[in-house]
């Protein structure tokens, strides 16, 4: 293995020697502190802060944005003159920055974009104990949002790729047609994604307010001469 050559061991955005590639370095999230709304962090010793310095408090996390483990698999299914089709895509042991969920709790597109309901549990003197901040907290720019694991989220997923449902017309009521085969069938892709991830598409690769994947259906008609 070759040694990052570099005196300190280490190039963000590409890891440090010994760690996983593109290991992401960051400033720890905290909470939200019930005393005044703000944001709390962990410096480098573990200790509570509301003004960490990321050249002072960032730590190696281990965690990138490369699934452990990614696939697909599906089935066939027939049944008298049905068959169903299926095939399922998956990734699994991968974080993600969230753009879409900071984007939808961010006090500043109040008014000007659809924002989450989330923001109705921000921190109040009579709603203390809660995971979003005080709309009027005083740091909430001393960490910029892609410097603390705030947003970093777990993003496995497994995803049902398409599916086809379809019926193979009977023999016996195409002979003596000059028609050998007729099916009829309906598509559907990445009708469903399960997840735990907030932002609208887990296996997005693009930043900010990405388009999620297209749900598509569509039906069809073959005829075999």
């Amino acid at each position: 293995m070759q040694d990052i050559p570099d005196e300190t061991g280490e190039i963000i955005g590409i890891g440090r020697n010994g760690g996983i590639l593109g290991e992401r370095k960051l400033v720890r999230y905290a909470g939200v502190n019930p005393a005044n709304g703000n944001l709390l962090y962990l410096d480098i010793d573990g200790n509570a802060t509301e003004s960490p310095d990321f050249d002072r408090d960032a730590v190696w996390t281990e965690t990138n944005n490369v699934p452990e483990f990614l696939g697909s698999f599906g089935f066939d299914l027939d049944y008298k003159n049905f068959f169903l089709t299926t095939q399922f895509n998956y990734e699994v042991g991968i974080t993600r920055f969230d753009f879409d969920y900071s984007n939808a709790i961010d006090r500043d597109d109040i008014g000007v974009f659809n924002l989450s309901q989330d923001l109705l549990r921000a921190w109040t003197p009579d709603n203390r104990i809660t995971d979003i901040p005080s709309l009027d907290a005083t740091n909430l720019g001393v960490i910029g949002g892609g410097a603390s694991d705030r947003f970093i989220k777990n993003s496995d997923y497994l995803r049902l790729r398409f599916l086809q449902l379809g019926y193979n017309v009977p023999q016996k009521a195409i002979e003596n047609s000059g028609i050998r085969s007729i099916r009829i069938f309906g598509n559907a892709e990445n009708l469903f994604t399960w997840t735990e991830f907030r932002g609208f598409d887990p296996s997005a690769r693009a930043g900010s307010r990405s388009y999620p994947t297209a749900r598509i259906m569509s039906i069809g008609l073959e005829i075999g001469f």
